[in-house]
């Protein structure tokens, strides 16, 4: 139902302009004098005609195209072979396009890399073309973001963690800024050139920048991008994405200045915790600084960010989106972002049922009539490694239509719905807001828009709850204008709104070869399609409800009720007009009616029709399988999970992914198709078929076998920071001499020496800091200012005698603290060593301190007497941003800790020395510090069975002070943290005079992470690695952890072994040897 919203929001937008009149319909004699005028005259970049638009909508190939597109990061997901998966879903349900943007840091983790054209590896996740690839082929256009400043919840905001040295600041026409972002540009847009549409490629718009706004030192910089990107061969549009929703014009081509061709504005109208009233300025704010465009919304929230913290531990956290939270600690219900009012929700083998997701947003986009959209997110993916921002934590579910561990949710259904009714209703691309307002039904809580297209005179009739938080269930008749006069339908009963439900109603709808005109209906189009010169269209509504459908013929045509259930179909004929009416039931089987030679209506309810799909038949050509463009042809099959795509062959019809389909448990699939096949394949596998009276064909398909998840081996352990012994040979670590930044707005406090990580070559990652200083026995104490991000914390240690911990929390990134010395621990006149070990939560976006917030120790004092540190040595991930050993996983997958500098997270390092020992209840940290946890298990399956599984990890007590890194095979998979700290208040309670203690626990949400297939192992044994970090003196251990199965399916995935990366025997020549140390 989000793109319910979706589309409900392309129309919703339009008609709640708000300086429209406002009345019940048009009358007759105004209709009937509507001629065909021509549209708006097209624009172009003047480079390509492939691309063009008008103030309705954009054009591809001269073809009229609503732009429904599906935000996606490529690096999210670390195995890239993935990615067909993820498009093959998002075309399945509706899409025809996806959004990315592009990470400026993961390409270059310095500013040659690659003698300046940056690192693309083929068969990473940083082959930006293998996506594009693959995109391609699943038949979607694309829209590339490659900012240089993309924001995305990822540190930096894209920007590498070495921009913020430059001299000066980012984001404006800084010299040094440019010189900075130009290498990247090039490079990239060079990529966009060749794969842009007149190439042959999938690219069909491009933006520049990400949510900026216009400036003396903003322009400039700007049009430089514009530039850059014109200058390496892109012809297509160029777009901007305005935060403000669209409203204040930034770089619009219709205002004064240095603009885009096609101006966006992003929004999210549903909040993290509230079910909001939807937005009526889209359109009016649209039309004020952006006339000659479509109205398009580059961002639109298909779901929400959270962060360290935001909700009560368990789940990843974002399961607040995809459930109905009426509980005393929300009293909220959410739309679009995917919180809806569900009247019944039921739980089954673990899922939960909706009814409403996305409704009412999704129908009030189409009515604001926004022709470009892109939902974000529709796939959110993982913050695996260092990639997230300090703000959020390792998962990006966001609540997304399909989930982080690439399950289509019941989200992607209602999306599905609307796609495919988008598809095919080419009428409301060049569609008018006639007028909107409460006084179209004969309900003055309903709020109906009515869209026409002024050259067909057909109309669409958006209709919801005027006030739409309530969710209340109203019943209504609605006035509408159509060909044969003003009507007041249905003539029989009446239309339902079920709480946040909301209709697209059709009103002189034409549609296959055979030219049926619906007069109107009372139920929705999903889609239609031609078969054998026979025209099928599905209707639906929710259960429970009644249907009335009209259409006009010159002379009463036969009615044959072929399959009607109970939806008791009664049908009348009078002056030109056969009406339909029928009851929608739960779970009924289609009723299939004939209308004469060459009508087929397929009559259900909307969860039967939530189960139906409508995938294309590849044509030719070098866009033949792209609707519109390549082929029109589809095929129509209900039942499965997933059809991913069918093609016919000769006369065997084979729907298989590329050409196959997935099942989450025995199906009855049903396929209308050409007659003339005689035979049916799914997943490549003949199916015993039969033939329905009606023309269908339907076959049971098996399920998967259930699956049972291994245990894991014995556990082996290692001590992880031997850096806090004063006799550490600290040598090879960096010397941190600098004694001057470029971090201006946020200089050292104190101490000689610039201590700011990023200055030395580390973006990511715990770091580690020792510094030597020689005792005379004065010192009482240490005053530390250490900045790590919001929710990071650290420890710190005098020659390996632990001081204490700050647990941090989710409202400071930076904190003070003096630390006393404990009495015999200093070696007088010799060299003594303070250790901190610090947590980093990634480098901020832009919104905070302009992008330049430095990571280290930003002030650091001995306290009493007159000593100084000598010097400070620093160490982050081995080799740095530099000459990181592990290029294939990258920088940022691995922080400064000894067992990630040895390479023990690998596979195949050897942990025969290692002592028997476990993270659990029993075992665990035995005091301050860090141990390191290595085990070993196997999950062989069937190829053609797809299992996504996490992570579980059973929290320990609140009060348990500590962090966890997960590794699987090398990857960095998670970061756990059980307490992030509490923030404390003062109350005074003037009255009593007393003061009181107020403290807040801020936990870690997440407790389950996904391991991504591929990366988890079939074929292989898999090795789990794990960090726990004691910031306790007493010490730390994990209650529980296991492996939990997100659900099983049958499918053509080829799922393979991701083993590209290299293991440690890769590596071990560019990595310190390493040694057993005492676990902890």
């Amino acid at each position: 139902m989000f793109l319910r919203v979706l589309t409900v929001l392309f129309l919703w937008v339009l008609s709640t302009v708000t300086n429209v009149p406002v009345y019940a319909y048009v009358d007759s004699t105004t209709l009937s004098n509507i001629n065909s005028e021509p549209l708006f005259r097209r624009n172009s970049t003047g480079l390509t005609d492939a691309v063009t638009w008008d103030p309705y909508s954009l054009s591809i190939l001269s073809q009229r195209t609503f732009i429904l597109s599906a935000e996606i990061h490529p690096w999210r997901v670390p195995n890239p072979n993935l990615w067909a998966d993820l498009f093959q879903k998002i075309k399945a349900n509706g899409f025809n396009t996806v959004s990315f943007y592009v990470h400026w840091a993961l390409h270059y983790p310095t500013p040659d890399t690659g003698g300046g054209k940056g690192d693309w590896e083929q068969g990473t996740y940083r082959d930006v073309q293998m996506f594009i690839d693959e995109a391609k082929k699943a038949g979607l256009w694309m829209i590339a973001r490659p900012g240089p400043y993309i924001n995305g919840e990822t540190t930096g905001g894209g920007f590498p963690g070495w921009a913020g040295n430059i001299a000066g600041s980012l984001r404006d026409n800084n010299p040094n800024y440019t010189q900075a972002w130009t290498p990247y540009l090039n490079s990239i847009a060079k990529i966009i050139a060749r794969n842009q549409i007149t190439e042959g490629g999938p690219i069909i718009l491009v933006q520049a920048e990400n949510e900026y706004s216009v400036g003396p030192n903003n322009d400039p910089y700007m049009q430089a991008i514009i530039d850059t990107y014109r200058g390496n061969g892109i012809t297509i549009p160029i777009t901007f994405n305005d935060q403000h929703g669209g409203a204040a014009g930034n770089f619009s081509p219709d205002e004064p200045g240095t603009h885009v061709n096609i101006y966006c504005g992003d929004s999210y109208p549903q909040g993290q915790n509230s079910w909001s009233e939807v937005q009526t300025v889209y359109y009016s704010d649209h039309e004020a600084v952006a006339w000659s465009n479509p109205l398009c919304l580059s961002e639109f929230g298909g779901g929400y960010i959270v962060g360290w913290g935001q909700v009560a531990r368990g789940g990843t956290g974002y399961e607040k989106y995809s459930m109905d939270l009426t509980n005393a600690a929300y009293g909220i219900l959410y739309s679009c972002t995917g919180q809806v009012k569900t009247n019944k929700i039921l739980t089954r083998r673990g899922r939960v049922l909706q009814r409403h997701i996305a409704n009412i947003f999704s129908l009030w986009f189409s009515n604001a009539s926004a022709q470009t959209a892109t939902i974000l997110i529709l796939f959110g993916g993982t913050n695996w490694g260092q990639t997230a921002e300090p703000t959020v934590y390792t998962s990006y579910d966001y609540g997304a239509g399909i989930n982080e561990n690439r399950v289509a949710g019941p989200k992607m259904n209602e999306m599905r719905l609307q796609g495919l009714f988008l598809r095919v209703s080419r009428d409301l691309l060049s569609s008018t807001l006639i007028a909107n307002g409460t006084n179209f039904t004969s309900s003055s809580s309903v709020h109906t828009a009515e869209l026409r297209n002024l050259d067909s005179g057909a109309a669409f009739y958006i209709i919801r709850q005027n006030d739409t938080i309530p969710t209340t269930l109203t019943t209504t008749k609605l006035n509408v204008t159509t060909s044969s006069g003003s009507l007041t339908i249905p003539v029989q009963g009446n239309l339902v709104l079920d709480g946040h439900e909301s209709k697209v109603l059709a009103i002189d709808y034409v549609f296959g070869i055979s030219g049926t005109r619906i007069l109107y209906s009372t139920t929705e189009i999903m889609t239609w399609t031609t078969i054998d010169n026979t025209d099928y269209i599905i209707l639906y509504s929710m259960s429970g409800q009644t249907g009335e459908t009209a259409f006009r013929f010159a002379s009463e045509p036969d009615v044959n009720i072929i399959n009607t259930s109970d939806t008791h179909i009664s049908t009348s004929y009078t002056d030109g007009t056969l009406t339909l009416n029928y009851n929608l039931v739960a779970s009924m089987p289609v009723a299939v009616v004939g209308i004469g030679e060459d009508v087929k209506l397929l009559i259900m309810d909307k969860a039967s029709a939530a189960q139906w799909h409508a995938p294309l038949i590849e044509g030719s050509g070098a866009f033949s399988n792209y609707f519109g463009v390549g082929t029109n042809e589809t095929v129509l099959v209900g039942g499965p999970y997933l059809v991913r795509s069918a093609e016919l062959s000769r006369h065997t019809l084979s729907l298989i992914p590329i050409q196959q389909g997935d099942l989450n448990g025995t199906t009855i699939v049903e396929i209308f198709c050409p007659s003339a096949v005689s035979q049916i394949r799914w997943n490549n596998q003949i199916v015993d078929v039969t033939r329905t009276t009606y023309g269908s064909y339907q076959a049971k398909i098996e399920g998967a076998q259930p699956v049972t998840l291994p245990e894991f081996g014995e556990w082996k352990v290692s001590g992880s920071l031997p850096e806090i012994s004063p006799d550490f040979d600290d040598s090879s670590f960096v010397t941190a001499d600098l004694t001057t930044t470029n971090y201006t707005n946020l200089p050292p406090l104190a101490g000689e020496y610039v201590l700011y990580s990023q200055q030395y070559g580390f973006y990511g990652g715990n770091l580690i800091f020792r510094g030597h200083f020689t005792a005379t026995g004065q010192e009482t104490a240490f005053n530390l200012t250490v900045q790590g991000g919001y929710a990071f914390g650290y420890s710190a240690f005098i020659n390996g005698v632990f001081l204490g911990s700050n647990q941090g929390n989710l409202t400071i990134s930076q904190t003070t603290d003096i630390w006393q010395i404990p009495n015999d621990v200093l070696r007088i006149g010799d060299d003594n060593v303070l250790v901190v070990i610090q947590d980093h939560m990634g480098i901020v976006e832009t919104s905070t301190n302009s992008g330049k917030e430095p990571r280290g120790i930003r002030g650091y004092a001995i306290i009493g007497g007159n000593s100084t540190f000598k010097y400070w040595k620093l160490q982050g991930n081995y080799g740095g941003a530099a000459d990181a050993p592990d290029t294939f996983r990258g920088y940022l997958n691995e922080g400064g800790l000894y067992a990630e500098r040895i390479g023990a997270h690998l596979p195949g390092y050897p942990d025969e020395s290692w002592q028997t020992g476990t993270p659990l209840s029993g075992g665990g940290v035995k005091s301050a510090g860090i141990n390191f946890y290595r085990t070993t298990f196997s999950l062989p399956l069937p190829m053609d069975v797809d299992v996504p599984v996490r992570l579980s990890i059973t929290p320990s007590d609140i009060t348990s002070n500590f962090r966890a890194q997960i590794y699987l095979n090398g990857w960095q998979l998670g970061k756990y943290v059980n307490n992030l700290g509490q923030v404390t208040h003062l109350k005074n309670d003037v009255s009593h005079r007393t003061l009181t203690l107020v403290v807040f626990c801020f936990p870690s949400p997440q407790t389950v992470f996904v391991l991504p297939a591929g990366l988890l192992q079939r074929e292989s044994p898999n090795k789990l690695a794990l960090s726990l970090w004691s910031l306790d003196k007493n010490g730390s251990s994990i209650a529980g952890i296991g492996l939990i199965l997100d659900g099983t399916f049958t499918t053509a995935l080829q799922i393979s072994d991701y083993v590209s990366a290299p293991d440690y025997a890769q590596q071990e020549h560019l990595r310190p040897q390493g040694e057993y140390v005492q676990p902890m």
